[in-house]
Parts: structure tokens; C-alpha cells; sequence
């Protein structure tokens, strides 16, 4: 595979008007590794699709060539370096399904919505909100930690925002407790022994009980303690 790099800045220039957010934005972004990809919530996946289709289309060598995949609500369009991956726009219209914890349509509205207008690296982007990426962290861990144990970095990185006070933690128990819930169990499921998995059921069996904790012992107190069990 070769070194050739597309130019992201000025795609997201174009971008900037439009209803997006970038989801888990790496931390070299606008630079890449090639295979890597970006996941891009947005209202419009064929409006944005026609966007970056058009800047590609006037901007990549004849090195690159695009592939292009319409699953209806999601598109990924491919730059290929032969039979190699580039880089991947996934576009998503809506939120994934998800088998181990259910999530409120609304939620993904809310994502955009609520999202903040950053400069990463000389380059204007959309973000969701420090507690929307926070809780989309803590989704992804719990889908995927059983089969991928690397996600734990995911409440690593909830553990570092909560210790430097960057989330305020009512809002983010609040609006984890609203668009979310645990699957019922059925009888023939096979449990996870997983501490997370455990953990997590006692959370939203006992929601109640943790707002009384964070008014008895303080908000830091009773985050650390739950960090602490979701990692046993």
C-alpha cells in the first residue's frame, strides 16, 4: 500500500454548514493511518454522501479510486489503494443496533443536536457533547467489551474526565439513565460472569440508590467507587 494521504481540512470546511458529528474523533485527526476510518453521524446521509463524493472526486490521484456502499441509513464510501482500504467515510443515519443495551431512538437526534464546533488540529469539526461521547463510550464498551477486552479504554477514558472534572457527572447519569436500558434477560441467555455486565444491572436496577449516593458521599466519591467496580 502506498503512502498517499487525502487532504481532510478542506472537505470539512465545505462540511461545516451542514448537520454531522464525528464520532470518537481520533487524536491525530486530520492525519491517518491508512485503513482507518471515521464514523459520522448526520441527518442526511445522501446529502453528505453527494458532499464528500464531489470533493474526493476533484481532489484524489488516479492512484485512489472509490467504492461506494449504500446500506440505506448507513454509506460507506471507500478510498481504495488498490484492493486496500485508505480510508472510510461511515456515514450513519441512525444509531447502530445494539444486543446488549437498548437505546432510545432519540438519542441519536440529540447526539447532533448537542454537538460542539471544535479546532482539532487547525481543522473545524463537530463533536458530540462531552456527555454524549461519554455515554456513547460507555455503549460501546458494553456491546463489545466480552469479544474485544481492549475497550476497556473506554472507562479509562470516562475515569480521566470524571477525576479532571471535565463532565458533570448529575447530567451524565441523568441522560444515561433517560436513553438507555439493559435487554431483558431471557431464561435460555447465557450471562456474562463479566464485573461490567454485573455491575451494570445493579446500576439500572438500582438507579435510585445512586443519586443518594452522589447526594450522601459527593459526586467524586461515588464515581470512583463505581469505576472501581466496573473494572473488578
Amino acid at each position: 500500500m502506498s503512502d498517499i494521504k487525502i487532504d481532510l481540512k478542506p472537505l470539512f470546511e465545505k462540511l461545516i454548514d451542514k448537520a454531522y458529528c464525528i464520532i470518537k474523533l481520533p487524536d491525530e485527526f486530520p492525519q491517518y493511518k491508512a485503513g482507518s476510518d471515521l464514523d459520522i453521524f448526520c441527518y442526511d446521509v445522501e446529502d453528505i454522501s453527494r458532499k464528500v463524493l464531489k470533493y474526493l472526486q476533484e481532489s484524489i490521484t488516479s492512484n485512489l479510486t472509490l467504492k461506494i456502499i449504500n446500506m440505506e441509513s448507513q454509506i460507506y464510501i471507500d478510498v481504495m489503494d488498490k484492493d486496500k482500504i485508505n480510508f472510510r467515510f461511515d456515514l450513519n443515519g441512525a444509531l447502530p443496533t445494539y444486543k446488549n443495551i437498548l437505546i432510545k431512538e432519540a438519542f441519536f437526534s440529540s447526539i447532533i443536536e448537542n454537538s460542539s464546533v471544535i479546532e482539532k488540529n487547525e481543522v473545524t469539526v463537530k463533536v458530540p457533547s462531552q456527555i454524549d461521547e461519554s455515554i456513547l463510550r460507555y455503549i460501546e464498551y458494553q456491546e463489545w467489551y466480552g469479544q474485544n477486552p481492549n475497550k476497556i479504554k473506554h472507562i479509562d477514558y470516562l475515569e480521566k474526565k470524571i477525576a479532571n472534572k471535565e463532565i458533570e457527572v448529575n447530567k451524565l447519569l441523568d441522560k444515561l439513565y433517560y436513553y438507555t436500558e439493559l435487554p431483558k434477560v431471557e431464561e435460555n441467555r447465557q450471562v456474562s460472569s463479566n464485573g461490567l455486565t454485573r455491575y451494570l444491572s445493579y446500576l439500572f436496577s438500582m438507579f435510585k440508590k445512586v443519586f443518594k449516593m452522589v447526594k450522601e458521599r459527593g459526586l467524586g466519591k461515588t464515581m470512583t467507587l463505581i469505576i472501581r467496580k466496573i473494572k473488578k
